[in-house]
């Protein structure tokens, strides 16, 4: 069986590479949409079969710790993660490059609709809490997506440490509607990409970028690193 898995793997890696490099050199009008959706299917699922080998190669080590081959597995095995990761970016480059993301969204999904563009939107009458940049994005009759800036340019507290008061004062604004609350901090340099953060009790932390963008259809509007 060892020979057999070592074999496999090499090929596999080696097709992938392949894709990858292929991939680097095309541009989104070389790019066929429906092979691209067909490739990120195909390597997305690649991640449970990597981590059944990691379960396998662990076994072996311990039953056959002195099997010919072993430690040539292990080397293919580490390579699996960043050769998929780095053709998956090329698939993340060609669709940011056509304006939306590296993640795709089913077709039947209705795009969010920009229902608020506030550059000088003010949450609090605090001199602590200058106006900032607010996006209002609505899914449906129930839920908006608010996506406020981080800084404000005169400075003063940040949108992620205020969460409360900035989620408090769009209620209001939006009483009937349920308020996603994401802090948007702009790449600061040419080529950057954007950074997104959640700000809800159950659900804190970081947010990718190509799920925004996708999510909201703003790939005119937000940037991640794959459109530089």
């Amino acid at each position: 069986m060892l020979p057999v898995a070592v074999a496999g793997l090499r090929a596999e890696l080696s097709e992938a590479r392949a894709l990858a490099r292929e991939l680097a050199g095309m541009t989104p009008a070389q790019a066929d949409s429906s092979w691209c959706d067909q490739l990120e299917d195909e390597y997305h699922d690649v991640g449970a079969g990597h981590r059944q080998m990691v379960r396998q190669l662990t076994r072996w080590r311990l039953d056959h710790p002195d099997a010919p081959g072993l430690d040539e597995l292990a080397d293919l095995v580490a390579e699996v993660e960043p050769v998929c990761h780095d053709l998956l970016r090329q698939l993340a480059r060609l669709r940011c490059a056509r304006g939306t993301s590296g993640t795709r969204v089913p077709q039947d999904r209705p795009r969010a609709t920009l229902i608020r563009d506030e550059p000088q939107w003010t949450f609090s009458d605090s001199r602590h809490c200058g106006p900032r940049a607010l996006h209002v994005w609505r899914e449906d009759d129930t839920h908006l997506v608010a996506v406020v800036v981080a800084e404000s340019p005169e400075g003063g507290v940040n949108t992620a440490d205020a969460g409360d008061a900035v989620a408090a004062r769009l209620r209001a604004e939006h009483p009937d509607c349920e308020i996603e609350l994401l802090v948007w901090t702009p790449s600061p340099v040419p080529g950057g990409g954007d950074r997104f953060e959640r700000v809800h009790p159950s659900a804190a932390g970081q947010v990718v970028a190509h799920d925004v963008i996708d999510r909201l259809g703003a790939g005119q509007r937000y940037r991640c690193r794959c459109q530089s």
